[in-house]
């Protein structure tokens, strides 16, 4: 259990280092796309016929790569997961040593154990899914995938709802029967 957990907390902070250099590679390429397509709606061949809207919204979503910790900040206080989320610093929770994670009074124990030793795989999971669905949201905006708006939107809720797992994992085994 030590190996497993100590080796998925190493890939969350490589994780964790590479989330930010995304997050800014994906502003810059979508503010030079959103500055493509407003030069392109002056050219004959526009693109944008039917959406005149996209490369503005594009501009808007290369601010919300550039602010993503702070997006996930506001996301997370409203689902009132009472979190500060930062790309620029990881903290590694490793496995605990000294307590098993079968050990307490009950399956309950045992779940949220486990849980707080994966929290932060959980954590970097989470803001990946978040992320990969603002990517897949610019997708489907500006015709490069074929991804529902509702879909996306369920897939950034689950991000934001892996930031904080042991909460999520009380809220859930409150409905477990004891």
């Amino acid at each position: 259990m030590e190996g497993l957990v100590n080796f998925l907390n190493d890939i969350a902070i490589a994780g964790s280092w590479l989330l930010p250099t995304a997050c800014y590679i994906a502003a810059c390429m979508s503010f030079l796309y959103a500055v493509w397509g407003m030069w392109q709606q002056r050219q004959p061949q526009n693109p944008f016929v039917g959406k005149p809207w996209v490369p503005y919204v594009v501009l808007l979503l290369s601010g919300a790569f550039a602010a993503f910790d702070r997006i996930l900040t506001k996301a997370a206080k409203s689902a009132k997961l009472d979190m500060q989320v930062s790309l620029n610093s990881s903290s590694p929770t490793g496995y605990t040593g000294g307590t098993s994670p079968i050990s307490g009074a009950g399956p309950h124990d045992a779940i949220l154990q486990i849980v707080k030793d994966f929290s932060l795989f959980f954590q970097t999971f989470g803001a990946w899914v978040a992320f990969f669905a603002l990517i897949s949201w610019q997708g489907a905006m500006t015709g490069k995938n074929n991804r529902t708006k509702l879909g996306l939107l369920c897939q950034f809720a689950l991000g934001v709802v892996l930031l904080n797992p042991v909460k999520e994992a009380n809220w859930l085994l409150s409905y477990w029967p004891h």
